[in-house]
């Protein structure tokens, strides 16, 4: 059904009509497009009021002479498949926007104010809705679907250039895709190479996941790398921050595409895989919370589309494809749940579906698929982390409900459980005990373990405290070694040469983790009995909120768990002291460590800053 739908893009002239005299613009760009009235100051009152100071011009006064009126354009009609059946155009047929000089970051921030002014609600919601063909009607049950849209070749002239690009896609494969597998690299190979020799017949879906991945690759690299060199402006002096500001322009152009393409109302499987980068990209960089109507939004496509059904006539290579993003939709599901949030995730296992392979994807052929090898392959994470899931479903529910204070045989059943899953990392990565050093896999049995100890703590947080009725000794020894654990492998992250291409996870998830670890490790150390000896902790929470400190500048979970940290070892040794209603409100908050979205609030962060600085 997909392939019967179009979408417009911008790019062929109408039939010249009669001469008419250029009316004299008046406007900046904005008011003229949204109709509104322009004081013609520079910025004008309008864009202040709508932040839109940067890309508020008045034309030139050179540019007020009379002539021809500029070719106008209308919309293609094309074929919104896998790949697009468009009739190649020369710059002459289009609307092509010719490249500003400069460097690349000026250009593509220049270029996509240009190209997508208009993606905000509040500029969908003031201008007029254009005249439309009636033929397009169904365009409109989609909320971005008014006003202009840019050209394929526009939007395309906004990716890094060529060098820099494939290097992002090949540093992807080699270091990134591991860890979260929902591509089959030799296809996705082939639709690059296509996209590649002919440009303008790619679907704007895929192009959308070409984005997200050189945005989230971008943010994976060291800004230093000098075959990125081209990316930044000349004379730059801060690669960290442009590296960051390119990122996320290259991601709202993802976003960007997937809007042209109607994705609210027609999608196909690069729209799945798309939207799956997009979540798994601000996870990792962003906030995980911010990911939950996206999240939503890609469980219902992948229903429709089938993903999690066994669809017959379709190649071994398509079926593995789609039962991959499901799985990498479950593992974003996991994020979800036990980092923000006690929600109960167990409607998802009621959901009937073939899990993948767990083999290498030059095992995966058009004629069948080998099996599975005892060796670790390129889908054994996945695999772990899908059973992951469905202990931490089970575990979220158990947490959320009235037997969370059970001391019996469900504490014991899942304590057991994590523990079965920690051994099986261990025969799978480890070497007696000791990292494997020739591959990655040291690195993904880090990334396993933070979450075996992220829900150790979950299970044990109502039994740690000895002020109340259901403490229990050892579950108060499970948070701190746990917690610890979590904090060893932050730093294992931020400093040991083998893992030095996955310092990004400091980014995003692993912080969130590490922090969860902190406040665990901070309420069960004011709990301890003086005699304990809390320095080495006390150190190494010291050295935890240094390290989001210098994180600080390129991610906003690093910044704002700085903060708190800050906060919790200004307090250290103050347990018995006077506290105000408000302060009191605070520490309360921290002593829940089910829902991290309260410690991320402006407010709350806020109110921190002003006591630290008191």
């Amino acid at each position: 059904m997909s392939s019967c739908h179009s979408v417009h893009i911008q790019g062929q002239s109408q039939s010249p009509g009669p001469y008419r005299r250029t009316r004299k613009p008046i406007s900046c760009d904005h008011c003229r497009y949204s109709k509104l009235r322009c004081d013609r100051q520079q910025p004008c009152g309008s864009c202040k009021k709508r932040g839109r100071e940067d890309s508020c011009f008045l034309p030139a006064k050179s540019g007020l002479t009379s002539g021809p009126a500029k070719s106008q354009t209308s919309p293609v009609q094309v074929p919104a498949g896998p790949a697009r059946a468009v009739e190649p155009r020369s710059a002459t047929r289009g609307q092509i926007l010719t490249a500003t000089p400069g460097s690349y970051p000026e250009r593509v921030r220049t270029e996509i104010n240009g190209l997508f002014p208009e993606s905000g609600w509040g500029s969908v919601l003031e201008r007029p809705v254009p005249q439309s063909d009636p033929a397009f009607a169904p365009d409109t049950l989609s909320p971005f679907s008014m006003g202009q849209q840019a050209s394929l070749q526009n939007i395309i002239e906004l990716l890094p250039p060529e060098h820099c690009r494939d290097y992002l896609v090949s540093h992807y494969f080699n270091h990134i895709c591991a860890l979260f597998p929902i591509l089959h690299g030799p296809t996705f190979e082939k639709q690059y190479t296509a996209f590649r020799q002919q440009p303008l017949e790619v679907d704007l879906s895929w192009l959308a996941l070409l984005f997200s991945m050189c945005a989230l690759t971008l943010s994976a690299t060291e800004p230093t790398d000098p075959r990125l060199a081209d990316l930044w402006s000349k004379g730059c002096v801060n690669q960290a921050e442009q590296a960051i500001a390119v990122s996320r322009r290259l991601q709202q152009t993802a976003m960007a595409c997937l809007l042209q393409d109607q994705f609210f109302t027609r999608y196909k499987f690069s729209t799945f895989e798309a939207l799956l980068m997009l979540i798994y990209h601000q996870s990792h960089n962003e906030s995980v919370d911010q990911g939950w109507a996206l999240l939503g939004m890609a469980l219902n496509i992948g229903i429709a589309l089938r993903c999690n059904i066994t669809t017959e006539h379709i190649s071994p290579i398509e079926l593995e494809r789609r039962r991959r993003c499901w799985a990498g939709l479950f593992t974003l599901h996991t994020y979800q749940s036990i980092l923000f949030r006690d929600v109960d995730m167990t409607f998802l296992l009621e959901i009937k579906a073939s899990m993948p392979a767990d083999v290498n994807d030059s095992d995966i052929t058009d004629e069948g698929i080998l099996q599975p090898s005892s060796q670790p392959t390129q889908m054994s994470i996945m695999m772990f982390k899908l059973r992951l899931f469905h202990l931490s479903a089970q575990i979220c529910r158990h947490i959320s409900g009235p037997s969370r204070h059970d001391q019996g045989a469900q504490l014991k059943r899942f304590d057991e459980a994590i523990a079965a899953e920690q051994k099986l990392w261990d025969s799978k990565y480890m070497i007696n005990g000791s990292p494997k050093i020739l591959n990655s896999y040291y690195a993904h049995w880090c990334i396993l373990q933070t979450y075996a100890h992220h829900l150790f703590l979950l299970l044990h947080r109502p039994f740690h405290h000895s002020q109340t009725p259901s403490f229990i000794a050892a579950s108060r020894e499970r948070c701190i070694n746990s917690a610890a654990a979590l904090i060893s492998i932050h730093r294992d992250l931020y400093e040991v040469p083998l893992l030095r291409n996955f310092l990004w996870l400091i980014n995003g998830v692993v912080s969130l983790q590490a922090l969860h670890a902190a406040v665990a490790l901070n309420s069960c150390l004011r709990d301890m009995p003086s005699t304990f000896d809390t320095i080495p902790y006390r150190d190494e929470l010291q050295k935890l909120m240094l390290r989001m400190q210098s994180f600080s500048s390129r991610s906003k979970i690093c910044s704002k768990a700085y903060h708190v940290l800050d906060h919790l070892q200004a307090h250290v040794g103050t347990r018995n002291h006077q506290t105000s209603s408000s302060e009191a409100h605070v520490e309360d908050i921290f002593e829940d460590w089910t829902d991290m979205r309260e410690w991320f609030d402006d407010d709350l962060i806020n109110w921190v800053r002003s006591m630290l600085h008191n």
